[in-house]
């Protein structure tokens, strides 16, 4: 009975220290979406490489909803020190900035927020990272992105399954931050401006 115990307390211990690698970078809404298409970005701060189709998912909760959509599977793998762009359109994606994304799970889903939603990275059944604030429609509020982005700040260099606004940069179509952004020029896919701060 005790090694059962041991051993799943150890198990526990190893998977929640896979968890606290990838954690969301940014989250879009172009002020030029309709052409450019939106992304999420993930980064992984580990040492080694993580197989996001073993039960890792983005799960979005639209507007003022206090239930969320569908979670959306991920797949692939991020590699350490690497990024994971989840697009709503592959090809807007190539078109606008010259280079792939990882995944491209259509419109209407979790890299389809048009910056008043929440978002949650999820692995198997553990919140793993969170944005927002579920059941407050984002407009006006603190953490709406709509017609910007949203990126996490140096000083929130690991997940969290809390959301804390001065953990973010936010640019909004209502003055927040540089206000709002177009795509290509106001975004940086696969980069991190933190990453210093990651490897120091």
């Amino acid at each position: 009975m005790f090694n059962t115990i041991r051993v799943l307390l150890i198990t526990t211990l190893v998977s929640t220290i896979a968890f606290a690698d990838v954690f969301m970078t940014e989250l879009t809404d172009p002020q030029n979406s309709s052409d450019a298409g939106r992304y999420v970005e993930l980064f992984n701060s580990g040492d080694s490489a993580v197989d996001l189709s073993t039960g890792w998912a983005l799960q979005r909760w639209t507007n003022g909803n206090a239930d969320p959509q569908s979670a959306v599977a991920l797949t692939g793998e991020i590699s350490p020190g690497g990024f994971y762009i989840v697009c709503n359109n592959a090809d807007k994606f190539l078109t606008t900035y010259g280079m792939d994304c990882n995944q491209d799970i259509g419109t209407g889903g979790a890299a389809d927020g048009n910056g008043d939603d929440q978002l949650a990275l999820y692995n198997g059944e553990v919140l793993v990272d969170f944005y927002g604030n579920i059941g407050q429609d984002g407009s006006g509020q603190w953490h709406e992105f709509e017609d910007g982005r949203a990126e996490r700040a140096c000083n929130n260099i690991s997940p969290s399954s809390t959301w804390d606004v001065d953990g973010w940069n936010i640019d909004n179509d209502s003055g927040g931050g540089d206000g709002n952004q177009f795509a290509p020029e106001g975004f940086d896919p696969f980069e991190w401006s933190c990453l210093n701060s990651v490897e120091d």
